[in-house]
């Protein structure tokens, strides 16, 4: 579903009307295709829209960060679990799109900096997110002061925080990246809705298994997800009724409150 809007948020956020769509599952390679593609359209043209997307991934894939190692990764048991592996346009370590929901935002940097913009988004997906799961979902302020052996040294995304990033209690809930290319920027990133993201623990290249099960545990110590907030699992179809209207401020289309409270616990 994809439609283009004008809504006072939106133009609080894009200055322009903007194309809003909500993709569902998609393969790997699509999703970063579409993202890397509507920045470089956008850096071309200022006739193309800026973009606000929502999908999930089908199969469930690792995405590395443009500059990381594959080397990160054991490919091998990637293939056990069926899962792909995906390189994206923008920086950070690698993430496991299993049961989440993932945003994209492709916005002209204007008179802003990355840094406000970063802080800006994460803002309308922490109404989204607060008014889904019923708890403050915060941004943090600073960079986290915590320090294990695994936070300099992990490979994954979710053991690690930067500045105005979202949590709850310390734990990371929404992992993003940003790429600038001439003035329009590429925010995309990985809203947990269940715990699979755990399994990339499975799938990282360590040493041994006690490293592995130390890995694990950090994770899931630093990381949360909407399940572990309100004890089930939130749909694709629900999360993305509450992001659209934090960031669009209007309803998902054909999204009324009868048929938003019936969805199902269904994964994305």
């Amino acid at each position: 579903m994809r439609v283009l809007l004008q809504t006072a948020e939106l133009l609080e956020l894009f200055g322009e009307a903007v194309e809003c769509r909500s993709d569902g599952p998609c393969s790997p390679e699509f999703n970063m295709r579409c993202d890397w593609e509507r920045l470089q359209a956008c850096a071309r043209s200022p006739e193309i829209p800026p973009l606000l997307r929502f999908y999930a991934w089908r199969p469930w894939a690792v995405s590395l960060g443009m500059h990381q190692r594959e080397d990160a990764l054991d490919l091998e048991r990637c293939h056990q679990h069926g899962i792909a592996v995906v390189r994206r346009p923008t920086g950070g370590r690698a993430v496991l799109h299993a049961e989440e929901i993932t945003y994209a935002v492709v916005v002209r940097l204007g008179h802003r900096t990355p840094q406000e913009l970063y802080q800006r988004i994460h803002q309308r997906i922490a109404i989204g997110l607060t008014r889904l799961s019923g708890h403050p979902i915060a941004l943090a302020p600073t960079t986290q002061s915590v320090r294990h052996p695994w936070h300099r040294r992990s490979a994954a995304c979710f053991t690690s925080f930067a500045r105005s990033e979202l949590s709850l209690e310390g734990r990371k809930l929404v992992g993003s990246a940003q790429r600038i290319l001439q003035g329009v920027v590429l925010q995309h990133g990985s809203i947990l809705l269940g715990d699979a993201h755990l399994l990339l623990a499975d799938l990282l290249a360590v040493g041994t298994e006690a490293e592995r099960e130390a890995l694990r545990s950090w994770l899931a110590a630093r990381s949360a997800s909407l399940q572990s907030i309100t004890g089930r699992l939130i749909s694709y179809s629900e999360a993305v009724a509450a992001l659209w209207e934090s960031f669009c401020g209007v309803p998902f289309p054909g999204q009324t409150q009868e048929t938003v409270s019936g969805i199902g616990s269904s994964s994305a």
